[in-house]
């Protein structure tokens, strides 16, 4: 009925996909508790900047992918990159949102990645389970934006502030129909799993405590903190640090892959190789820590004096009469200006993970 496979091994998925998750909540929820808002924000910072750093590790540190990506690899940053400085000078509010709505489905897409992951590893379901799965996904992830109180909060100031006006009773009609469809799509998965065993199919149940957890961090966040911030640190410390993890295992494996084959086939970069090959990955981590910093003094420093005469989120952000909600303070502006910063610049991150992480690709597999 069960077949369990491993990401990495049973120590490191119990440690970084299974249990790390809670980690991030106790740590979001410290934060909360007895950290000023700056001190979030570069918390924020901090865990998220060196996975970016992963990323560009991942995507230009193999030679197979320079080959088969080269154009969308050159093209497409400095597409990205001057978009996103007509941006930041004709229209900053949708910038944030766009990158905004694409860091939610890129962090989605992640879990489902590494859930998928799990099925290849236990040879479990069926041809038709990675696509039920990401539905489970999408009505989790978008229920969770629609009647989470911290993100309700924002989006009804948002769609008021297009002209759209909407009472309590409209919201929570909108949130009950959210609750119940993705009440419905639940038991359909459910009820699809269970005819899986029925029919002598194998599950593998750690994919399913791998997304348990990593929606109860979402949930329980988003329902118990007012602040992006916090919310952010619990999400980025469980989204960077396995997003590090799997890099760090996959080019691991890519550079042991060239090792044993002939000479020239090799991979991975002789400087990745340096990387990845420390068992204690100090090299890898430092690298990444540096990374941080350089990106901080750079693009973020000082975080708390930047930007608030073209991102001024409190004269963006009214009262909302309809719904009884003044407009936000000062803090909930300082929280939304340093979650744009954190959450708008990476967008090549975003970009590059769209392809060059596809399960089902066989050059890819072979570094899982």
């Amino acid at each position: 009925m069960f077949r369990l496979g491993y990401i990495i091994n049973p120590r490191a998925d119990l440690l970084w996909f299974l249990g790390f998750p809670f980690l991030g909540v106790a740590v979001a929820l410290a934060c909360h508790q007895w950290l000023p808002a700056v001190a979030w924000a570069s918390i924020g910072l901090w865990v998220t900047i060196p996975h970016h750093w992963a990323t560009w590790l991942r995507t230009y540190g193999l030679s197979e992918d320079w080959q088969r990506w080269k154009p969308q690899l050159i093209a497409g940053p400095l597409v990205i990159f001057g978009m996103a400085l007509l941006g930041l000078k004709f229209a900053p509010t949708t910038l944030l949102m766009v990158g905004v709505l694409w860091d939610h489905q890129h962090s989605l897409m992640q879990q489902h990645g590494l859930a998928r992951i799990y099925d290849f590893k236990a040879r479990a379901g069926t041809p038709i389970t990675g696509r039920l799965d990401l539905l489970l996904h999408w009505f989790l992830y978008v229920n969770m934006l629609i009647t989470a109180p911290l993100f309700a909060d924002t989006w009804v100031r948002e769609v008021y502030s297009w002209g759209v006006s909407m009472t309590p009773a409209s919201m929570k009609m909108l949130q009950n129909a959210s609750w119940g469809a993705t009440g419905i799509y639940v038991l359909v998965y459910l009820a699809y799993s269970a005819s899986c065993l029925a029919r002598g199919i194998p599950l593998n149940p750690l994919k399913y405590v791998f997304i348990a957890t990593s929606y109860f961090l979402w949930y329980f966040t988003s329902w118990h903190t007012d602040s992006f911030l916090v919310f952010g640190i619990a999400h980025r410390l469980m989204h960077g640090v396995q997003y590090i993890v799997i890099v760090y295992a996959y080019l691991g494996r890519k550079v042991l892959l060239g090792d044993n084959a002939e000479a020239g086939t090799a991979s991975a970069s002789s400087w990745v190789a340096k990387l990845v090959r420390s068992r204690a990955a100090w090299a890898f981590i430092g690298a990444g820590v540096l990374y941080a910093l350089v990106y901080q003094l750079v693009v973020l420093a000082p975080l708390d004096q930047f930007g608030f005469g073209a991102f001024n989120f409190m004269a963006v952000y009214g009262d909302v009469p309809t719904m009884g909600m003044g407009g936000i303070n000062e803090k909930q502006g300082y929280d939304l200006f340093a979650a744009a910063m954190i959450n708008a610049l990476p967008i090549t991150h975003y970009y590059f993970d769209s392809f060059i992480w596809k399960v089902r690709d066989v050059q890819v597999q072979q570094g899982l």
